[in-house]
Parts: structure tokens; sequence; C-alpha cells
């Protein structure tokens, strides 16, 4: 998962809010839409678990399919198709086709889809794009800008394709490590899939996220709890992997910072209330520390144009 940049941390906003409309979206309509309750937390929890002990990403599909049909429909109709050098995953719903709340829950659904099954092999699973049932019902900028792919709309049903021979790829993943990616969702929705993932990662997104929302950040003893695990502990694996919690507030708080002052005109005053700083001084001499240069100065040599 890459940090994120200057650029990338202005979308955060925008994108979180998209989620927040997604969840509220799904509670409120879904009754109303006709279709039955979707998987519970509990439920994608259980079907990570059913799947972290395959010895394939393919066998990982076709668990995830089994285990979603036992739900009776609740959770979607999972298949897989290979053709042509490529394997399409299916993720049928059959929601409304013009409904905002539909199209938002089925993204949501691929994107997570998507994701575990790259963090299961430890790879990223390049894709073409999503298609999705769902016509057109929101605007594609905002849509495609958030789930970082092109989308097709009114598609036979949901899915994305890649590359067959990754189905091949043994799974990666262990228990434990399961245990600490279901601790971060959806906080990492943002971030692309793959690759070696690291706990300073998952605590940098919620970090980062926290930042965004103007949010108090969590003391060392909070994001322990979080992570159900004991402060030394969770000390101790921030160290096996080069960083600090504290390391890793400012390298946030500093990113934060950066987006803020280039993308926007908040005051410097309001800036430093946002990060959590005691005051304007703090903020200012944090800000030196971290560039050489006053916040102001900064904002004069990199302010993006109006």
């Amino acid at each position: 998962m890459a940090e994120l940049g200057d650029g990338r941390a202005t979308t955060l906003d925008a994108a979180l809010g998209i989620l927040e409309h997604c969840i509220t979206a799904l509670s409120e309509r879904a009754n109303r839409e006709g279709e039955l309750p979707p998987m519970s937390k509990e439920e994608v929890d259980m079907l990570c678990y059913c799947v972290i002990t395959c010895r394939t990403l393919r066998e990982a599909i076709e668990r995830a399919a089994r285990f979603c049909a036992m739900l009776g429909g609740r959770g979607a109709q999972l298949s897989l198709a290979v053709s042509g050098g490529r394997a399409r995953f299916h993720m049928a719903t059959r929601r409304l086709r013009d409904s905002p709340s539909a199209l938002l829950t089925d993204l949501f659904g691929l994107a997570f889809y998507r994701r575990l099954f790259a963090w299961l092999i430890g790879s990223n699973l390049p894709i073409q794009g999503y298609a999705v049932y769902a016509n057109q019902v929101m605007e594609r900028e905002v849509l495609e800008g958030f789930f970082l792919q092109p989308l097709t709309f009114g598609a036979p049903d949901n899915s994305f394709d890649f590359p067959a021979p990754l189905l091949d790829r043994p799974v990666v993943r262990d228990a434990a490590d399961l245990r600490e990616v279901l601790a971060v969702l959806p906080f990492d929705q943002l971030f692309e899939p793959g690759g070696q993932w690291r706990f300073r990662d998952a605590v940098a997104s919620i970090i980062q996220t926290q930042l965004v929302r103007n949010r108090r950040l969590p003391s060392l003893d909070q994001i322990a709890r979080f992570f159900n695990t004991s402060p030394a502990t969770f000390h101790r694996r921030l160290v096996q992997e080069g960083t600090t919690y504290v390391g890793i507030k400012r390298e946030q708080r500093e990113q934060r910072a950066r987006a803020l002052l280039r993308h926007g005109d908040a005051k410097v005053g309001d800036i430093a209330a946002q990060l959590g700083f005691s005051d304007v001084r703090a903020f200012r001499r944090a800000f030196v520390d971290w560039t050489g240069e006053t916040p102001q100065g900064w904002r004069a040599r990199h302010a993006a144009p109006g």
C-alpha cells in the first residue's frame, strides 16, 4: 500500500463522503427495495476465515461461492469463468438498476472481493475495470475517481476480469494476518490491494482517515485495543517494521498539512486545529521541522493553481 501523496490526500474528503453515503443508503433502502438483508460483518468475517485455509486463489474463489450460496442469496451469487487466458469473477445480485444505493453496494462488493483475492496471494490483481448491473445513476467521474477503475454500467451482472494464471497462485496469508486485516476494514478502502501488506500501513490509513474527518487521533492504548492487542505488543510490532506510533502520526500529519496548504485556502490556525496541535505556534514549529519553511512560506511556493 503506497503512502498518500498530496494530490491523493485531497481526494479523501470526497471519497469518504461516498463511503458514508453508501453505508447510510444501504441501511435505509434495503427493505424498501425488496432485497434480503445484506451480509452482516460477522458473516463477511466468517467468509474470510473460510477462504484463508485454501491452497490457491481458484480454490478460495470457489469456496467463497459455496459460502455465499449457503446464505440463501443474501450475500450474492458468486461464480468464476475462464476463457482465453482471462478469468472473470461474477457477483450477481440483481438489485434495482436505477438505485444509487444498489450501485454503490455492488461497487463496494466488487472492490472488496478484488482486494481480498489480491491480499490472499500477496500480489496485485490487475483488472480492466468493474462491470456493474446498475445503470449510471451517479456521476461517472466521481465514482471512477473513488474506485480507481473504469466502469461499465448496465451489464448482465457485476464482474471483473484478471489474468487466469493468477488462479493458480498459492494463498500466502494465515489466520493471524487475517485478524489484522479484518480489524482495519473498511479503513483501507482507499488504497491499492496486493503486494506486501504491512502492519504500519494499516495503522497509517486509520490515522489518515481520522485526520481527514477532523477527528481526534487515538492514543496508543486506544489503537492497541482496536487491534485486540496490548500496547507493548502493538509497539513491538511497529518497531519490527522500522517505525513507531509517534512516527506514523508525525508522517501522516505532515502529509495532510502539505495537502491542505497546497490545495486549499484554509487558515493556518484552522489547519493546526484540524491536525490536533495545541495551538498554531506548535504547528508552525512542527512544520518548520518537517520542511525547513513556515506554513505560509511553503504555501506561497507550492500552492496549486486556482
